[in-house]
């Protein structure tokens, strides 16, 4: 947790007692300034908890009279974050603990709090694309992913800068549908009204993001399957080149090797299948088609029978190289 979260949460704790206190003594407390506490004050009341105002020589902040506050205080990212990954967890046989505790999480914590919590899990799909598949992960901040989520929920368009594959940055117009995490990066899923059509978009590429209060056209979803769809636009981005092979086996034996961010496999008769495959360079190809462990054969490009060669002579000299 952030020092300003950590700060937050103490001074939440010291404000239950019966005597208010002041900003000056909540700002020696906690080692600060009496103004920073004036704005921490500001963010509980923001996030819902009540913070009273009392006036006079004897007066100061302290929570409402009456009001209870539950046995543990989560901040905003944390209720956002723990939501998330109990939503989103893949464990039927734990499905009673895990719908309790959302139940107890979201009992936790302010309304508003709670409202960004279920938008954001309701909003959120999770693709298991390619388990072996690695990319660098891409953080963002969890409050935007409630502005998102808000935005998908109430169906109105947004406004973002967006810098694409190669650095360049546009102003983009957005109608948002849902948000996808996928490989260890978060993606929005929405209609492109510059471009006119539906994309997905990074969203750790996305800046100055603006709620423009403006209501969404409806409109037919691009695939019936959009767990699909979202895999196939994910993967066109990934596959920089492409490639046809023959596999000297059935489809079935092949078929659990092919992760459909990288190719699909097609039926060619009962001993051999096609592999339309795609990765980020040839050589990449070479190299894990090896994996299936059966004759291959190029069907096209060339470049993937030279990246087959280059790999083969590595091979070779390391092979030579042993005792």
């Amino acid at each position: 947790m952030s020092d300003t979260a950590s700060r937050t949460m103490e001074l939440l704790g010291r404000l239950q007692g019966r005597r208010p206190r002041t900003a000056d003594e909540l700002a020696t407390d906690l080692g600060v300034t009496s103004r920073t506490v004036r704005r921490d004050i500001a963010r509980l009341r923001d996030l819902g908890y009540p913070v009273d105002t009392l006036r006079g020589p004897d007066g100061g902040y302290r929570l409402e009279a009456g009001a209870v506050l539950p046995p543990i205080f989560l901040t905003l990212d944390e209720a956002i974050t723990t939501s998330l990954a109990l939503q989103h967890q893949d464990d039927d046989d734990h499905d009673d603990l895990r719908r309790s505790s959302l139940a107890k999480i979201h009992a936790s914590v302010p309304e508003r709090i709670r409202w960004l919590t279920q938008a954001v899990a309701a909003t959120t799909h999770t693709l298991v694309i390619d388990r072996v598949l690695r990319t660098d992960a891409h953080p963002v901040p969890v409050a935007v992913l409630g502005d998102l989520a808000d935005a998908c929920i109430r169906h109105v368009r947004i406004e973002v800068e967006y810098t694409d594959y190669h650095g360049a940055t546009t102003q983009r117009r957005i109608e948002p549908d849902r948000i996808v995490n996928a490989t260890r990066r978060w993606y929005l899923v929405g209609y492109d009204l510059d471009r006119t059509q539906w994309r997905t978009f990074r969203i750790d590429r996305m800046t100055s993001l603006r709620n423009t209060g403006t209501g969404s056209t409806p409109r037919r979803l691009p695939a019936a399957d959009m767990d699909h769809w979202v895999t196939e636009q994910l993967g066109a981005g990934w596959q920089q080149v492409r490639a046809i092979v023959r596999a000297h086996a059935p489809a079935a034996t092949v078929q659990h090797w092919i992760a459909p961010a990288w190719g699909t496999v097609v039926d060619e008769t009962a001993t051999t299948c096609l592999l339309h495959v795609g990765a980020d360079s040839h050589d990449a190809i070479a190299r894990w088609l090896l994996l299936l462990g059966t004759d291959i054969t190029v069907v096209e490009p060339p470049e993937l029978a030279h990246a087959f060669r280059r790999l083969a002579g590595r091979a070779d000299l390391a092979a030579r190289s042993g005792p």
